[in-house]
């Protein structure tokens, strides 16, 4: 029994205008209609009623990032397991199934404070995504959502707690300048989830990004030259990675973390064999601001 895919991510933002202007605005995202200003706004890619939500705040933080699971029992399972380590589990309460989010679900707290959620069923929006946009499509699916890297004070034992506890596999380590990264999957996709130890001014408990996997390289190229054009931070120029094969670029959001927005990940099949890797890219990907030379 394990995680079967990164579902979606729920942050607390400061800035809602600032997020509708770069989500909405600069990349075409798709949004749910909000009955009042205090509605997070819901972002959809693809069938799912939301796959990133902004709730108005008065700070920045995560609120939760969401994990699927296939079947009631597997939910029960995690449930179990999570509680097993001496963490508090809090199951959402019973909702109206026209306002629910998903089927049945639980939250807990890790060791570094991430808020974590798993569920069962997530609502699903049986209207079609509008066609245009900067972006012509997503890879989700099966996938799920993309995949989080998250920052750790105990690094090895977070890396123990997400594959013994909630059943991630190994995919491969990249270890650099300090850094020491392991990527781990769920599923096809290369990771859903990374987790690093403190480095960079990084501390423990930071999100470091979201990763999104568009549909085709041009998709990356549009969204690249938009996002430099309006001026926004970049936390990575454009470049490919070593270990997944993604091109993509970082950019910054409102709330400081980052947002990968990439192309051409590697599927983790039947004869993988883990590496490591002595660097996170091969080429490009440096740390700048848009404009900057």
């Amino acid at each position: 029994m394990s995680i079967s895919r990164l579902g979606a991510l729920s942050v607390d933002v400061a800035d809602l205008p600032a997020w509708q202007h770069l989500l909405v605005d600069l990349l075409g995202l798709q949004t749910q209609p909000r009955a009042n200003e205090n509605d997070p706004l819901l972002i959809r890619i693809d069938d799912h009623r939301y796959r990133i939500a902004l709730h108005p705040a008065t700070e920045d933080r995560i609120r939760a990032i969401t994990w699927e699971v296939d079947s009631p029992e597997e939910l029960r399972t995690l449930a179990d397991r999570v509680r097993a380590e001496g963490i508090d589990v809090e199951w959402a309460p019973e909702a109206d199934p026209e306002s629910r989010n998903a089927v049945a679900s639980f939250r807990f707290l890790d060791a570094d404070g991430f808020p974590n959620e798993i569920c069962f069923g997530p609502t699903i929006d049986h209207e079609p995504l509008r066609p245009g946009g900067v972006i012509s499509g997503f890879v989700t699916g099966e996938l799920g959502l993309g995949h989080v890297v998250l920052m750790c004070r105990k690094y090895p034992e977070a890396v123990d707690f997400y594959t013994r506890v909630l059943g991630f596999e190994l995919s491969d380590y990249i270890v650099w300048n300090g850094a020491d990264a392991t990527f781990l999957h769920c599923n096809p996709r290369h990771h859903s989830l990374a987790l690093m130890n403190e480095c960079f001014d990084f501390n423990g408990g930071d999100f470091n990004h979201l990763m999104i996997e568009v549909a085709s390289l041009d998709d990356v190229g549009r969204a690249y030259d938009r996002i430099n054009a309006a001026g926004i931070d970049l936390k990575m120029t454009f470049g490919r990675h070593t270990n997944d094969g993604v091109t993509s670029f970082y950019l910054s959001t409102p709330s400081g973390f980052g947002i990968e927005i990439g192309y051409g990940g590697d599927l983790v099949e039947d004869g993988w064999v883990v590496k490591t890797y002595r660097s996170p890219s091969r080429w490009g990907h440096e740390p700048q601001k848009a404009g900057r030379q």
